[in-house]
């Protein structure tokens, strides 16, 4: 989506844009556009880490099972 290229340019769709060249309106939007990419970032880690942990919590509920089928 959006790539920062240095502090003053940023690269979307292949298109290097001056930051300092946007209207106050384009840089809100902008704003927008890179926290929702962090937003989508951390998001996708948190749901990573609530997979495993769901892998994890259905494995120990089975063995419980198991072990007390075996008493």
């Amino acid at each position: 989506m959006a790539k920062e290229t240095n502090t003053n340019t940023l690269t979307i769709d292949d298109e290097v844009i001056d930051i300092n060249t946007l209207s106050d309106e384009s840089k809100l939007y902008l704003d927008h556009l890179l926290d929702i990419e962090k937003q989508l970032t951390k998001l996708t880690f948190k749901s990573q880490q609530l997979r495993t942990a769901k892998t994890a919590f259905l494995s120990m509920f089975n063995n419980s099972r198991n072990n007390k089928q075996k008493e």
